[in-house]
């Protein structure tokens, strides 16, 4: 489907080496046909020293662009008062696509009453927003074939099991259960630290079993954080095409189907389990990455996500 004359402002952060999804949104728009402009929601360097906030310089751009559509991606630095004030003086519609876990409920439905639609990639937060009132509906997150790709090098240690992700306590233990099976972790507050660029694929590219465990898993049901959204690694992970170990959020088999093209599991004991099953059936562990990749491409690309965003909000 081609949006050929939709003009689109897209805010989010964009760097390539921290950043990417910024950059990804902006390049899936212009596949649909879009003509996009950028703001960079981070006010850095010479915006910072002249005082150039973030909103002034939205509103500069909507106006220069003239914007039929702004798109947010989170949108933590651009508070709801700040939109009420833009909007009255440009005719775009205002869409928040909100891409973090229920522990930021709070800032989603702050800053979503200002939007004329919310996409969020949780459904249990949608039906928050949904209970005031609020126009948001479902929207997954989604990956980049030309970044998320097959990328085996043998100059890279291969890996058993592959875990990136930030350090979290309950991520530890579901790590400690596998450790002697071998399990080679990176990311924030690990001892190998983060990776980057095509280091990132390739750690998973040539390990057995890429591992995903989500934020607050393990924690108990009443605080609330864990809810029921698919990460972005999981549509990530399936694009690489190793296959994918993932503890089972609720909306992860809306995208793939559980033991065809992902295993879940909702246990340590169980991801154990799973983790040695898989390990034992080379077979199996390459007809279940094939087809996760396969479905990847054809369903869940940042394009696809985008080509229902415009189907939606611009009609």
């Amino acid at each position: 489907m081609s949006f050929a004359g939709a003009r689109v402002v897209l805010v989010a952060k964009f760097n390539q080496r921290y950043h990417r999804t910024g950059g990804a949104l902006a390049r899936a728009l212009t596949t649909l046909g879009v003509e996009v402009a950028t703001c960079e929601e981070r006010t850095r360097g010479f915006d910072a020293l002249l005082g150039r906030r973030l909103p002034s310089r939205l509103e500069h751009t909507i106006r220069g662009h003239r914007a039929d559509l702004v798109l947010v991606f989170k949108g933590a630095a651009l508070p709801a008062e700040a939109i009420d004030s833009i909007r009255t003086r440009t005719r775009a519609r205002w869409v928040n696509w909100f891409p973090d876990s229920p522990h930021l409920l709070e800032l989603s439905l702050s800053i979503g009453r200002a939007y004329d639609r919310c996409f969020i990639f949780d459904t249990s937060m949608v039906e928050r927003h949904r209970a005031l009132g609020r126009s948001a509906e479902y929207l997954a997150e989604g990956c980049e074939p030309e970044y998320h790709r097959p990328l085996r090098d043998p100059r890279w240690p291969a890996s058993t099991i592959a875990f990136v992700g930030s350090h979290e306590t309950e991520r530890a233990r579901a790590l400690a259960a596998l450790e002697d099976l071998g399990v080679s972790v990176w990311g924030p507050g690990w001892p190998q630290g983060p990776l980057y660029g095509d280091d990132f694929v390739k750690a998973f590219s040539n390990a057995r079993i890429a591992l995903n465990v989500h934020q607050f898993f393990g924690e108990p049901a009443e605080r609330g954080r864990y809810g029921t959204g698919a990460n972005r690694r999981v549509f990530e992970l399936a694009a690489i095409g190793t296959v994918q170990l993932c503890d089972a959020k609720a909306d992860v088999p809306r995208h793939f189907v559980p033991d065809q093209e992902i295993v879940l599991f909702d246990s340590v004991a169980e991801l154990r389990r799973r983790a040695e099953g898989l390990l034992a059936d080379p077979t199996g562990r390459t007809a279940i990455a094939e087809r996760a990749r396969a479905r990847a491409l054809a369903e869940h690309t940042w394009r696809h996500r985008l080509e229902r965003l415009l189907t939606e909000s611009l009609r």
